[in-house]
């Protein structure tokens, strides 16, 4: 992609991090935000707490990389070696740097506390390192070099690892390195097609030098990724032309979807109230994980599967789409959202309005586990309340899901459409 041949890596470190009690999210930000101004990484790696094997990693590092951004092992604690590996690395002693130690003196006093002696530790530096500055937390960073490799070393609370990155880091790294081209990436969120098709329908598309496409997976939705030169002109008629192929797949535009409903929901003004069963109260729960679906969410059911159904024949489709009007009405509500009984990977979903109700019931083509079902049926449901508010076809094509029936019924009149 013309990117620089600068080779960036990362390092990360900590038995907590190596074996899995935690997820490395340090990582994954650092390799967005790299990538994005120009830095792209070429390894990451990961060590546990062992001195001898942070030391000897450090020196691998130096050997095959040019810059060597190493996260975490900063505390005052035994077992926060990194700083003594890399002084035994650079075979150099370690030595204290009075002004980081008067800096936390000065903070824990502030507090009125006195600093523990184990703090000491985190004034100690390799001989030679530059200290980084680090205003919300006890452990400073450093810059040292190895082999003619920068190392950056960085605390691993990712409040302060990220601070120390964009403001201390990310600057020397653009002063040193200033012809490293910067990228944008355009984010458009897709649902219902499958990674394979989505690639199929743009690989067609020619891209100007330096673009390039990319997927990231997260179920149930798959995410298109459009990296170009930072305000290259060529941008918005390139993403233009993502958006037509995606077409109704498309369930967000630079924000996800639930994010993309909100902003229709508070623009139009409309209320929704929502009842489940088989759901059990997911898609109240992630109405609830932004502000404006949250403002507009009135009332949440949450039902038995085996609650409301009726002695005699049963009817899956006719039930949900009673239990949608019957949401609405009782809320005040202008939308209704409601889910089914689920059986033998079927499940019912309805959607009613002031205009008439949907209702579909849908079947997985293979099988799910009862987590990821109950994600896509409230996927479903949120996608149905979306194309609703686009005024497009209530009904879409979901690649990993077959419709068995579907019903729209207009407000005082008989069904009229039924598959």
């Amino acid at each position: 992609m013309g990117q620089s041949k600068l080779r960036v890596a990362m390092l990360s470190t900590g038995e907590e991090v190596l074996h899995g009690d935690i997820t490395d999210t340090n990582a994954a930000w650092l390799s967005r935000r790299c990538f994005e101004e120009g830095f792209a990484m070429h390894r990451r790696v990961t060590v546990g707490d062992s001195l001898d094997e942070l030391a000897i990693e450090l020196v691998r590092c130096s050997q095959v990389s040019d810059i060597v951004i190493v996260n975490g092992g900063l505390g005052p604690t035994t077992d926060d070696l990194t700083t003594e590996a890399m002084a035994m690395a650079m075979n150099v002693d370690v030595e204290l740097n009075a002004h980081w130690l008067s800096e936390m003196k000065a903070r824990f006093e502030k507090n009125g506390k006195t600093m523990p002696k184990s703090n000491i530790k985190q004034a100690m530096l390799p001989e030679g390192a530059e200290l980084i500055d680090n205003p919300v937390g006890s452990a400073c960073g450093f810059v040292a070099t190895l082999n003619d490799c920068l190392f950056f070393f960085t605390p691993g609370v990712p409040s302060e690892f990220k601070q120390m990155f964009d403001n201390e880091i990310l600057p020397q790294l653009q002063t040193q390195f200033p012809n490293n081209l910067k990228l944008e990436i355009q984010r458009l969120y897709t649902f219902g097609l499958s990674e394979s098709l989505l690639n199929d329908r743009l690989e067609p598309l020619e891209l100007p030098d330096l673009f390039e496409i990319g997927y990231r997976s997260a179920l149930p939705f798959i995410e298109v990724k459009l990296f170009s030169p930072r305000q290259h002109s060529d941008i918005s008629l390139i993403t233009d032309a993502i958006r037509k192929i995606l077409a109704d797949h498309m369930v967000g535009d630079g924000v996800p979807m639930l994010e993309s409903v909100g902003g229709m929901l508070a623009q139009s003004g409309q209320t929704v109230a929502v009842a489940e069963k088989f759901t059990g109260g997911y898609l109240a729960n992630w109405f609830n994980q932004s502000a404006m679906t949250k403002d507009a969410l009135v009332q949440g059911w949450v039902l038995n599967e085996n609650a409301l159904n009726t002695d005699g024949d049963y009817n899956p489709l006719a039930a949900v789409l009673a239990m949608a009007t019957a949401s609405r009405e009782n809320a005040g509500a202008h939308l209704g959202l409601a889910c089914g009984n689920a059986a033998n990977g079927e499940v019912a979903l309805g959607l009613s309005t002031v205009e008439g109700d949907w209702g579909m019931i849908v079947k997985t083509r293979r099988s799910l586990t009862h987590e990821d079902f109950r994600c896509y049926a409230s996927t479903m449901l949120m996608d149905m309340l979306r194309r609703y508010l686009q005024g497009k076809e209530v009904f879409g094509e979901i690649s990993s899901l077959i419709t068995l029936e579907s019903l729209y019924i207009p407000v005082e009149d008989e069904p009229i459409d039924a598959q």
